[in-house]
């Protein structure tokens, strides 16, 4: 080999390892551009919000009922922080999604909100892995949601084309504009305005719209929010938050609502 072919494979090498270096640099939301750091994990919530769970069953019994059966005792569990400092709500009931919800009892028009959660994948084993599914309702009817990748995007979830399906869409309606993956184990969190359909009569005008936050990250910027998910009908009438469980561990902090 001469010097000169050695010499162009050396720097060819050179500028693929400053690539990965900035690649791996770049999948992480907080370094990349637009990042918000006051919409990502540990922002306080500001003077006048409702602090919906604090940390305690208390705070869970006096913010929170069972969905569908509101009469039924509240099964989430609290649970400590992994690796960390605090107590979490774990979601907890049935393996069937959707008979063991958890609900605001308080019902909103508009408001912006905050709610950071981190996925476990399978409930007690105490991995940090395998597949996680859960979500985060607006008006107990426009699910944001939660989902950890599976199948070949497991492989390169920073790259993940997330589909309708996928974590911060819309389910089924609208995708998120980016991905701001971190992995299972990390803590995550939705930033939300939310404002409600406008109505003439028992008519919609107009669709809901929503600006969403993923990790400090913008992903729906005042979209437009069409479908209702989970058998809910849209309609005139105020909604709770909701929490979904799906069967997998997933542990929710910090979550308060503000009511524009």
């Amino acid at each position: 080999m001469n010097k000169i072919n050695f010499q162009s494979i050396l720097t060819s090498l050179m500028l693929v390892s400053v690539s990965i270096i900035h690649a791996g640099k770049a999948e992480r939301p907080e370094n990349r551009k637009g990042y918000e750091k006051s919409k990502d994990v540990g922002q306080k919530a500001p003077k006048g919000a409702a602090i919906l769970f604090d940390g305690t069953m208390e705070s869970v019994k006096k913010n929170w009922e069972m969905w569908p059966q509101k009469d039924m005792d509240i099964t989430w569990s609290i649970m400590d922080n992994p690796g960390g400092k605090g107590k979490t709500l774990m979601t907890d009931g049935g393996r069937r999604w959707g008979t063991h919800d958890l609900v605001t009892k308080k019902k909103y028009f508009s408001y912006e909100g905050h709610v950071e959660f981190m996925m476990l994948g399978a409930r007690g084993d105490g991995k940090p892995d395998g597949y996680t599914n859960s979500g985060v309702y607006m008006q107990n009817r426009y699910e944001i949601q939660i989902e950890s990748p599976k199948g070949k995007d497991i492989q390169d979830p920073y790259n993940w084309k997330i589909g309708p399906h996928g974590i911060a869409a819309f389910c089924m309606d609208r995708v998120p504009d980016h991905n701001a993956w971190r992995p299972n184990g990390q803590w995550h969190a939705f930033h939300f305005v939310f404002n409600d359909a406008k109505w003439d009569g028992d008519k919609k005008i107009s669709h809901a719209r929503a600006t969403v936050w993923w990790n400090g990250l913008k992903v729906h910027d005042d979209a437009e929010v069409k479908n209702a998910n989970g058998g809910i009908k849209v309609t005139r009438s105020p909604g709770g938050i909701k929490l979904q469980e799906h069967g997998q561990d997933v542990r929710y902090r910090n979550i308060w609502v503000m009511e524009l």
